[in-house]
């Protein structure tokens, strides 16, 4: 029996027959996407986003109902007539407690844009306004490749704005549980990301709400940040604080504990190294690091509680989270901003030591495993040097021998020589020339004995060396960390949503 269901990409509807046992991958008639209907087994999957679905609707109406009547039918124009100045309204993207994000075409740059329209406080319109127009400013300043850009912002019959990049991917939220979205990718992703709030800090703006839902991957793999609704400027000097004293702002699973707590400290980039931390955790665990029924209760346990260890469990993709990897975490997301990472780059900077497979700051090694690691990293030169060493001392010991043997000898033959004087002197010719040629003939045997004993050695050096040669030649070259997915990050983790059928 075919059912219905809602493209994740366009929204377009679409029938297909689910299958029992495993995935079926739907190509959209509308915009030639690709996406997945759950398979049984995923059934709760779907249940839970359609869960969040529902209290996102919740959200959307009550924040409606605190609008104006005017405000509301300024934002219906808007829609009706698929305009606002020089852009022309494609779609709506998404709607929050401040305003509404649209897909928008600037006609004369010829630039798709993501326009956000606010939508005013109908108790408080003023702060409304000015914290809008501050989120446009600090995002202005930031020009990164992993940090949306802000390009215009204005005012159009009382509708102010802003537009910024229009990024084709999807939401990091929805490919976290994905066993197609490798551990590299993961860390990769993440580090870029850092990266990325390490510019923005050095413009003196702090996120203070780094999430996966504000964190877009693009079809190459590249993240970029999203909404700085409630960042602040770390240089407020002669500027206005419009965030009200005492208000915890931020998303309680992400938080740092000094965002809810102001007794820890000011808030500040390591707010955001925290968050930073708090997603790692999100994207090798596939849980948040703290959870519980109520956002009050979640800010309690990140409070008190430190965070599950997540060392020798498996990420979504299966694959082992070693002990470098959890202490990576586990420093980021230190309660006390101190003992973090001092900044957004050194955490991607221990992220891109663990890739390339080198000492991280985050857990120091000791003398004798620091030197294991070396040897292995550079297992060519140990070999070679190993091998080297082997045909030396082999070398060494045959020298040994041979000088030995040839001492002895030497030492027999002088003894049989004076034998020979001796019977010689005592007029036994015979007893005499007996002697003599003993001593020929062991000189004799014993070079013979010399020579081949050489040969010998340099036969076992000849055939170590080339044991050693082929075990080198044979030897797996050296795994090296590159991404080359196979799928666009569109292409994985989405769950289309069923449409009810009347």
């Amino acid at each position: 029996m075919s059912r219905t269901y809602k493209c994740p990409h366009c929204g377009a509807v679409q029938k297909a027959e689910p299958a029992p046992d495993h995935k079926v991958q739907v190509l959209c008639d509308q915009c030639g996407g690709r996406f997945r209907i759950p398979a049984l087994q995923e059934k709760a999957r779907l249940q839970t986003s359609v869960g969040h679905a529902a209290v996102r609707e919740q959200i959307k109406a009550a924040a409606d109902a605190m609008r104006s009547e005017d405000d509301k039918q300024k934002l219906q124009r808007i829609v009706d007539e698929r305009r606002l100045g020089d852009y022309d309204i494609l779609d709506e993207l998404g709607r929050g407690g401040m305003g509404v994000v649209f897909k928008a075409f600037h006609r004369h740059l010829k630039r798709m844009v993501a326009l956000k329209v606010i939508l005013p406080d109908a108790d408080d319109p003023e702060t409304m306004l000015r914290r809008f127009k501050r989120e446009a400013e600090l995002h202005a300043r930031l020009s990164h490749p992993n940090i949306v850009h802000v390009y215009d912002y204005g005012a159009i019959d009382g509708m102010h704005y802003f537009a910024m990049d229009f990024i084709t991917g999807t939401q990091l939220t929805k490919i976290i549980g994905s066993p197609e979205f490798r551990l590299i990718q993961r860390l990769q992703v993440i580090q870029a990301v850092a990266e990325g709030l390490e510019h923005a800090h050095g413009q003196g703006v702090v996120h203070r709400d780094i999430k996966p839902d504000n964190i877009i991957v693009d079809a190459g793999w590249s993240p970029h940040v999203v909404d700085f609704g409630i960042a602040k400027a770390t240089d407020t000097a002669g500027q206005e604080n419009i965030t009200r004293q005492g208000l915890a702002v931020g998303t309680p699973h992400y938080m740092a504990p000094e965002q809810f707590r102001p007794k820890l400290g000011p808030v500040g980039p390591g707010s955001d190294v925290y968050a930073v931390g708090a997603v790692l955790y999100h994207l090798l665990s596939g849980r948040t690091p703290f959870d519980a029924d109520t956002a009050h209760q979640v800010l309690i346990r990140a409070a008190t509680q430190e965070a599950a260890p997540i060392e020798n469990t498996k990420t979504p993709s299966d694959e082992v989270i070693d002990k470098d990897l959890a202490a990576i975490v586990k420093r980021a997301m230190l309660k006390e901003p101190a003992k973090r990472y001092a900044s957004a780059k050194d955490l991607a900077a221990d992220i891109g030591r663990y890739l390339a497979g080198e000492e991280v700051e985050a857990n120091p090694l000791s003398g004798k495993e620091r030197l294991r690691r070396r040897m292995v990293k550079n297992r060519d030169i140990v070999r070679l040097f190993s091998m080297t060493a082997g045909i030396l001392f082999t070398v060494l010991v045959t020298f040994i021998v041979v000088t030995a043997s040839f001492r002895s000898r030497e030492s027999d033959a002088a003894a049989k020589i004076q034998a020979a004087e001796t019977a010689l002197k005592g007029g036994n010719e015979a007893a005499a020339l007996t002697a003599l040629n003993g001593t020929a003939t062991d000189l004799e045997s014993g070079g013979t004995g010399l020579l081949l004993t050489g040969f010998g050695v340099m036969a076992a050096a000849a055939v170590v060396m080339l044991g050693l040669g082929y075990r080198l030649v044979r030897a797996p070259e050296k795994k090296v960390l590159v991404v080359a997915p196979t799928t666009r990050p569109d292409e994985i983790g989405q769950t289309a949503d069923e449409v009810a059928v009347r």
